[in-house]
């Protein structure tokens, strides 16, 4: 275990003995769920984190109670899904993606323009035949998925200039989660890709460490990269949704009623993100860009396409057999959509 696993796993230890103060006798104390996340307690994803907690204790007749940890509270996304496998975390909102540490499967999901759009992705990714593999392998892992979230497609904003083609990203140090297959997209994009926990990333901006990142408009202003970085470029290189995860450990030790309760929640935020959260926040999130002088620009796709071709053909060079029939169960499924 990592030294912030450590860290993570003896605080949230710590609250968890915090709680198991005395009732009135014959009342029953509710379930308390720890809800990590990275995201700050302001933005879209907070918003998602939130309503799901209103859901879960709705949905549990109030047995089960989200308490919502932003800002890395319980650690970062590796420290948390420690906590999660080790059951002293019990659910966390990460991209997808994340899962790649702990099993290389999920890396097919990094391969960059793997879609032609966000909402192809996430129709594909939870279409029943797709999300049934998914979540059978985050099980295996210790992990139950209980809601996909769409976030669009993710550019590139920088510090220093507009990025047209793959020329204009060189010298250009780019943020990316830690993950190999993004690492080596942006790399072939012409930038230097830089691994870096999300709560980094602002301060890394400002100091000049890093010059750019690439994510999603409302994420971006959900952490208020706009503020210092000010040229975005539709690069539109991948399309990851997020997911919540449940312990595992936690999970199967619960009621079924229980259990039910929680995956209808993880239904039912899935609508609400989709009809409520994600629209409205994707219009104000460009609407606070332009506010605070941020430049958009087109770029030349094909180009950018081009360049990180070669990632995907290395990638199925090496890629073992659970991550071809994966690959090859998307391009059949997205055809559909």
């Amino acid at each position: 275990m990592t030294k912030s696993g450590r860290t993570a796993f003896l605080c949230a230890a710590l609250l968890s003995l915090f709680c198991l103060g005395a009732l009135p006798a014959g009342e029953k104390r509710p379930v308390v769920l720890k809800y990590s996340a990275t995201c700050p307690s302001q933005g879209i994803l907070a918003d998602g984190c939130r309503a799901l907690g209103r859901l879960i204790k709705e949905e549990s007749q109030g047995r089960l109670v989200s308490e919502f940890y932003p800002s890395a509270q319980l650690g970062d996304k590796i420290a948390s899904m420690e906590g999660l496998a080790a059951g002293t975390i019990e659910m966390m909102e990460c991209a997808s993606t994340d899962l790649n540490n702990y099993d290389p499967f999920w890396s097919v999901l990094s391969l960059p323009y793997l879609w032609d759009s966000p909402e192809q992705a996430i129709k594909t990714l939870t279409d029943p035949e797709v999300r049934g593999v998914l979540e059978a392998n985050a099980a295996d892992i210790g992990f139950v998925v209980i809601a996909w979230y769409k976030l669009g497609a993710r550019s590139v904003i920088n510090t220093l200039r507009p990025v047209y083609t793959p020329a204009d990203m060189n010298g250009l140090r780019i943020r990316v989660m830690e993950d190999p297959v993004q690492a080596a997209t942006i790399n072939a994009m012409g930038g230097s890709a830089t691994p870096m926990p999300w709560s980094e990333v602002y301060t890394a901006l400002q100091q000049g460490t890093i010059q750019g990142l690439e994510n999603t408009e409302p994420v971006i202003t959900g952490a208020a990269m706009q503020e210092v970085a000010k040229f975005m470029s539709f690069t539109q290189q991948f399309s990851i949704p997020d997911v919540t995860l449940v312990s595992r450990r936690i999970f199967d030790r619960l009621p079924k009623e229980d259990q039910n309760a929680l995956r209808e929640a993880g239904r039912k935020v899935m609508i609400e993100w989709d009809e409520k959260i994600f629209g409205p926040a994707m219009d104000q999130a460009i609407k606070n860009m332009e506010a605070a002088g941020v430049k958009f620009n087109e770029v030349d796709k094909p180009a950018f396409a081009r360049a990180v071709r070669p990632v995907v053909d290395n990638f199925l060079k090496t890629a073992n057999a659970e991550q071809k029939a994966l690959y090859d169960l998307l391009a059949k499924i997205k055809a559909k959509y």
